[in-house]
């Protein structure tokens, strides 16, 4: 109770809450903001049947029927605003809630074995820390992905192609476990000296009672703050994957992406084609800011250690 006193009376905490809310509702309400052309099989993007002598190269500007204006090809930036969030947010939380899964249990079961087994996990850990993520993305899309759309698929990318996987995806739960078992590793590893675990230990407490009921509990709270924080990031280095072309699944990446000609028009100015870039790139600085004002006042609620501060 106290914890939700202290998240709530902080007035970034509610500010978080409130941009948060305002892309589950957009995604939620996505099939009435923006009508798809196939209900029953969706598309992030739609191309504008407008009539218009203006070469289809051109970004057309907001207009009746076109809120956000359309990109070069007479993509829909607002249809493809709106269903993105909804993509952003299965992808962010898809992302974030399993690399947390794979990290919290891989510290938490190293670290209740401790000796030899711990040291040679936090050293794994380490060497996966120092492989770079865009390195990793690159090498999934040529091994899971042909180069050439004639060339014959080799069983490995026969399954993923069928499975529909997405590599950005795969290589960021691959190479973002590694924090999470940081954190809880060293957690539990000082929790184990305490009294009370002794003591559920003399009276013959069994280990995944240990582990579940008296470690986990205590060691999870910086694992919850990082996950808050990494569903925006996620979701962001998805769009930069994607807009310099190594992966695909970023309908927000994919839109700056097409647009990347316009940012800076024909005469020079940054304003005559605003639509192509502007609402996409606040789009991608909110949702991150939503998220990480969310983990920092997550980080404030569940440490006791904290003082607290109203801000209203």
């Amino acid at each position: 109770m106290k914890g939700l006193l202290r998240f709530f009376s902080h007035i970034p905490n509610l500010l978080a809450m409130a941009i948060i809310l305002l892309y589950t509702l957009a995604a939620i309400a996505a099939p009435r903001l923006a009508p798809p052309q196939n209900p029953e099989n969706p598309s992030p993007f739609k191309v504008a049947t407008v009539d218009t002598t203006t070469s289809k190269h051109i970004p057309l500007p907001p207009q009746p029927g076109l809120p956000l204006g359309t990109t070069p090809g007479r993509l829909d930036v607002f249809y493809t605003l709106i269903w993105g969030t909804r993509s952003a947010l299965r992808f962010g939380l898809t992302v974030a809630l399993t690399t947390a899964c794979i990290g919290i249990s891989i510290g938490a079961v190293s670290a209740y074995i401790g000796g030899p087994v711990n040291r040679l996990t936090l050293r794994i850990t380490d060497a996966f820390l120092t492989f770079p993520v865009i390195a990793g993305a690159a090498l999934f899309r040529l091994a899971l992905y042909p180069i050439n759309q004639q060339d014959s698929l080799t069983p490995l990318q026969s399954l993923f192609s069928t499975l529909e996987m997405d590599p950005v995806m795969l290589t960021l739960i691959l190479f973002s476990w590694m924090p999470y078992v940081r954190i809880v590793n060293a957690e539990i590893v000082k929790l184990e000296q305490l009294a009370y675990i002794q003591a559920a230990r003399s009276i013959g407490a069994g280990h995944l009672r240990l582990i579940l009921r008296h470690l986990l509990p205590n060691a999870i709270s910086p694992a919850i703050v990082l996950v808050g924080r990494d569903i925006g990031s996620m979701v962001i280095l998805q769009a930069a994957f994607t807009f310099i072309g190594i992966g695909e699944g970023s309908p927000w990446g994919y839109l700056l992406a097409v647009g990347r000609d316009w940012i800076i028009g024909p005469s020079a100015s940054l304003v005559q084609y605003w639509w192509v870039y502007l609402p996409v790139t606040l789009a991608l600085i909110f949702f991150g800011i939503g998220w990480n004002l969310l983990a920092d006042g997550l980080n404030s609620a569940l440490n006791p250690r904290k003082p607290h501060q109203r801000l209203w």
